[in-house]
């Protein structure tokens, strides 16, 4: 029972530092906040993407993921814009691009052992600024439809 209790408190000590980041944004972490069965959830805006922050366990592990739906793809050119995709997940650093259901997402994944509040912060900071970033960049060289826009 304490390792399970120990695990616990973990989640909680990791998903306390990212509602700290969250604050330090500008962004009210009670507001944000996302309602999951197994550990903590928020969404927030940047710009023009929705970033999404999940401290949670699978496996019995922790893991820290930060992601954003950036696109839905378009209907043509999709050979084209799957190569870019694979081209920039060479030039991301602490990112990856990625496709599901039909929506590309920039995303980061990361067990939580070890994990310090400076090194959150740089993967919520970078996955936000590739997600503002890259939305309207592949939406205009390739089409589909910004994953904000109904």
């Amino acid at each position: 029972m304490w390792f399970r209790r120990a695990k616990d408190q973990s989640l909680d000590a990791h998903a306390a530092t990212v509602e700290r980041i969250l604050a330090d944004i500008k962004v009210n972490p009670a507001e944000a906040r996302l309602q999951i069965e197994d550990g903590f959830g928020w969404s927030f805006r940047h710009g023009s993407a929705t970033i999404e922050i999940y401290v949670s366990q699978k496996d019995g592990r922790g893991f820290l993921q930060v992601l954003s739906p950036i696109m839905h793809l378009p209907q043509t050119g999709l050979l084209a814009l799957y190569r870019r995709l694979l081209e920039l997940n060479l030039q991301l650093t602490n990112a990856s691009l990625g496709v599901y259901l039909d929506v590309v997402y920039v995303y980061n994944e990361r067990p939580l052992a070890g994990l310090d509040p400076e090194e959150a912060n740089t993967i919520i900071e970078l996955i936000a600024g590739y997600a503002d970033e890259l939305d309207n960049e592949l939406v205009n060289e390739f089409g589909g439809r910004l994953y904000s826009q109904p």
